[in-house]
């Protein structure tokens, strides 16, 4: 992607700029035009001051000149193009060779953040300035990394509350940081504010999988090279606390919103944890049965000739009350499965054949599965 034509605003700043073809600094620089074929079906309308500024760049980029001054045209390239991977590759390794203080880099990345919250190379950026800090062997500056993170993904997460580069980004600072308690603490406000937020669902199981020490007990590498990707034994206690943790905690969300894909997801995930299992059936049967509706379609029979009256009971209508939810349905059938209740499991799967139209299918296989009709 490149620059275009300023609008009208811009083009009022634009006149008072000076070109960098006619600055005495750059007099020693020749720029070089970007090339174009003979008879272009479609020539891109970039700014008259985004071309001038990337013809010098790329003469500098070919001369592998390091200094200040091609560090400053970086940063107003990418200002004008913040998806210029090349220009963001070279800035780092600007920074690399001049010493620039990485602190201050993390910041201009974080405020570029801002302004292109899903762009993959600044979050880039921030990664290399951060791996570098931690790698310093200062603890301060360590700290002030995880902290810079920590403030720039939660501003993007403020802008766009599922932003899957912000996320991804935190992810990383948390387990490279070794921040996952802190992180439990923030998920739980993030699906405070928004119980359908699958992303903070996903981040919060990634803590409690990958650093909490309940459910694992060795350490991986996460690929870069840094040797941090280690769980902390004892910040969550042994598997049976967290997953008892856990599930109360999926179960209050599930009490605001039953028919949240995201909590019946997060149950199932704990459940089928190689420390906990499917022996606490007992456990996700119960959390199944409290909000599977009328599933059976009992308390439509009882109504017919009943008047229809709506009373209301903790706030919901009784049809809202007896609505079936598929996502608890379908965790009884795997438990009745689990269990080895095959003719029960297959009840509920007819069951679901009816609620779920869309998957009739797929619940009639499952079905024909539990029952022994089919091979897996």
């Amino acid at each position: 992607a490149g620059a275009m034509s300023s609008s009208s605003s811009e083009d009022a700043d634009a006149d008072k700029r000076v070109p960098y073809s006619r600055r005495p600094e750059w007099a020693d620089v020749v720029p070089i035009p970007q090339p174009e074929s003979a008879n272009p079906v479609v020539l891109i309308d970039y700014a008259d001051e985004y071309v001038d500024a990337m013809d010098v760049w790329r003469a500098v980029y070919r001369s592998r000149e390091r200094s200040r001054r091609v560090l400053d045209l970086t940063r107003d390239v990418i200002g004008m193009n913040g998806g210029a991977y090349t220009v963001w590759h070279h800035r780092w390794e600007l920074v690399s060779a001049l010493g620039v203080d990485l602190a201050e880099e993390l910041r201009y990345a974080g405020t570029m953040a801002r302004a292109n919250p899903k762009n993959y190379q600044v979050w880039n950026h921030m990664r290399l300035c951060s791996q570098v800090m931690k790698a310093s062997g200062d603890a301060a500056r360590a700290t002030l990394a995880w902290e810079l993170n920590e403030t720039h993904t939660r501003i993007a997460l403020m802008l766009d509350a599922k932003n899957i580069h912000a996320w991804t980004q935190r992810a990383w600072a948390v387990r490279t940081f070794g921040r996952w308690t802190e992180e439990m603490d923030f998920t739980e406000r993030m699906i405070d504010d928004d119980v359908r937020n699958n992303s903070a669902w996903n981040q919060r199981f990634f803590c409690v999988v990958g650093g909490l020490g309940g459910f694992v007990t060795s350490t991986d590498d996460d690929g870069n090279g840094d040797g941090d990707a280690k769980s902390a034994p004892g910040d969550g206690g042994d598997a049976v606390v967290l997953a008892e943790s856990e599930l109360a905690f999926a179960k209050s969300q599930l009490d605001k919103s039953p028919h949240n894909e995201s909590a019946w997801n997060y149950v199932r995930g704990i459940l089928k944890r190689p420390n906990v299992g499917w022996g606490w059936r007992g456990e996700g049967e119960a959390i199944a049965r409290k909000h599977l509706g009328d599933i059976f379609g009992e308390a439509s029979r009882r109504r017919v000739g009943g008047g229809g009256e709506g009373d209301e009971r903790g706030g919901e209508s009784r049809d809202e009350a007896c609505e079936p939810c598929r996502h608890a349905a379908c965790l009884l059938a795997e438990c009745l499965v689990d269990a080895g209740e095959f003719h029960e499991a297959g009840r509920v799967f007819d069951a679901l054949r009816a609620i779920d139209p869309v998957r009739a299918n797929y619940h009639a296989f499952r079905r024909a599965h539990a029952l022994g009709l089919v091979s897996a």
